[in-house]
């Protein structure tokens, strides 16, 4: 039987290759041009609105308010007002003895420059504390003896005045370091552990009956003055010390007289001894904590002691040339004291309430910023009768406050910024009645253009947003959008579309760039 042979070249085979992809291509262009892709105009699907409102709950109050404390040590001669009695400001309330307020002013002034000194002490020793590490005070475990060589007995060296800033001895004319030999102030020496003073120095502390001398012998950590006190030796010379030998030797560690050294004996051979453990100097964990609370309960007094100081130098400053303390707004005046039983808890000895209105404070959403102003009103229910009330913005803060009261559409993780609002005609409504508080963001000219889409509309191609819109030619392109915030499911445009633009869903088959668009009724 006759095979037959099949050859085919390889110019047929790329011709034939080449036909089967020019069709698949012709195929993929047909589907292409027939597919037609839905868009919606950004104006139909806008999920923006106008209104937001928002609501919260808040106790209203009259804190617009001037209050007058009595001063210490100042006499109150006269007062000008009545309970009840409405003021105007500049029209006098009380009156005070002012023959010794200038020197009182200054000596209040000083105790004020002092608090405020002790307390930045206290703070520092407070950081001091804070960074020091702490030691273990738990003597090691015995170590094994050893017996120790007997060394030969060296010459005693001839012992220099000082070491360093630090006294090794102190004779007579011996120089302090700091001090003016006073009581309040004496003469401070700095010694070594092993310094000691001679009697000559100590009898002539007392050389002058009518002016003795004062001073400190003081041992400090590492032989310096800033570091932490060891002990010390205060001696006067009104102290009655008796005279003593001029070259006796006193220990400043010990206050104790030293004895002559007598010669020594031949050293027998001695016996092992379990070493002497000596403790470390500083603190351990539980010593620091308990220090470090004492200093911080001692910032909390000082503080208070201060501002207390401050608020007093203020009120002494108002007095005018007469002593008279003036009212500073218009008001009617309140829980006034008894002149002749002022009050000793820190309370004011009279209030003039600012007006019979009264202020409450809410709180409103970061997307309202810059919607609601001051001067916007805001409407009050009260908790207890039901009565509305209407309530001015007078002031928002710049802040958001952690543990807000409000609550409102949107996303739920946006902060709160607290404002406060007057109510002026408070008749049904007292002092200190909570109410709940709402107000309406409404969307002004320059809003009516603002943009939010439902986030499936918005894709993302390395971190920039895209979606993909109808063209001039109505065929889908991709416009780049720069976006803004989000509410809910939907995210602000703020740029690259649109009112009038026409976008489409962009998954599916039909979401391609280049794909025709269907007409929009």
């Amino acid at each position: 039987m006759n095979k037959k042979i099949l050859i085919i070249s390889t110019a047929s085979l790329i011709i034939a290759g080449t036909g089967i992809f020019g069709g698949i291509k012709l195929y993929q262009n047909y589907q292409k041009n027939n597919l037609q892709a839905e868009t919606q105009v950004v104006s139909n699907i806008n999920s923006y609105f106008g209104d937001t409102g928002v609501s919260s709950s808040g106790v209203v109050t009259n804190d617009f308010s001037q209050e007058v404390y009595a001063l210490e040590e100042q006499k109150i001669v006269e007062v000008f007002v009545e309970e009840g009695q409405s003021v105007q400001a500049g029209d006098p309330l009380i009156s005070y003895d002012i023959t010794l307020a200038k020197l009182e002013l200054e000596m209040k002034e000083l105790e004020a420059a002092t608090s405020s000194s002790k307390l930045e002490a206290a703070k520092k020793a407070l950081e001091k504390l804070k960074n020091t590490k702490p030691v273990s005070k738990t003597p090691p475990p015995q170590s094994t003896p050893v017996v120790p060589t007997v060394p030969e007995t060296p010459e005693v060296p001839e012992v220099p005045e000082k070491t360093g800033e630090a006294y090794n001895f102190i004779q007579l004319g011996a120089q302090p370091n700091e001090g003016e030999g006073t009581e309040e102030d004496p003469y401070v020496y700095l010694c070594t552990p092993e310094c000691y003073v001679l009697g000559e120095f100590i009898n002539s502390l007392s050389a002058n009956k009518k002016k003795p001398i004062y001073v400190s012998l003081e041992i400090h950590k590492e032989n310096k003055l800033g570091e932490r006190l060891l002990s010390a030796w205060e001696i006067g010379g009104d102290s009655g010390f008796p005279q003593m030998a001029g070259d006796s030797r006193w220990s400043v560690k010990t206050k104790s007289q030293m004895m002559e050294e007598e010669e020594p004996e031949e050293p027998e051979e001695p016996e092992w001894e379990e070493p002497e453990w000596v403790e470390p100097e500083g603190y351990t964990s539980e010593e620091l904590s308990k220090m470090i609370k004492e200093k911080e309960q001692e910032i909390r007094d000082l503080d208070l002691q201060k501002r207390k100081q401050e608020l007093e130098l203020e009120q002494m400053k108002k007095l005018s040339s007469d002593g008279v303390i003036k009212a500073e707004i218009n008001g009617v005046v309140k829980n006034l004291g008894e002149q002749d039983n002022l009050p000793t808890d820190g309370s004011p000895f009279l209030t003039v309430a600012g007006s019979e209105g009264l202020y409450v404070s809410g709180a409103l959403s970061e997307f309202q910023l810059g919607e609601i102003e001051v001067g916007q009103t805001v409407y009050a229910n009260s908790w207890e009768s039901g009565k509305s009330f209407e309530a001015k913005i007078t002031e928002i803060s710049k802040y958001p406050e952690e543990n807000s009261s409000a609550w409102g559409e949107g996303n739920p993780n946006v902060s709160y910024y607290p404002y406060t609002a007057y109510i002026e005609d408070t008749e049904g409504l007292k002092n200190g009645e909570s109410v709940d508080l709402t107000m309406t963001a409404t969307m002004g000219e320059d809003r009516m253009d603002q943009i939010y889409l439902e986030k499936a509309y918005i894709r993302d191609e390395d971190g920039k947003k895209y979606v993909l819109k109808a063209d001039e030619n109505n065929r889908l392109v991709k416009q780049y959008v720069k976006t803004g915030k989000m509410v809910w499911q939907s995210v602000e445009i703020l740029s690259g579309l649109t009112m009038e633009d026409r976008i489409a869903f962009p998954y599916g088959k039909t979401a391609k760039e280049g794909v025709k668009v269907e007409e929009t009724e």
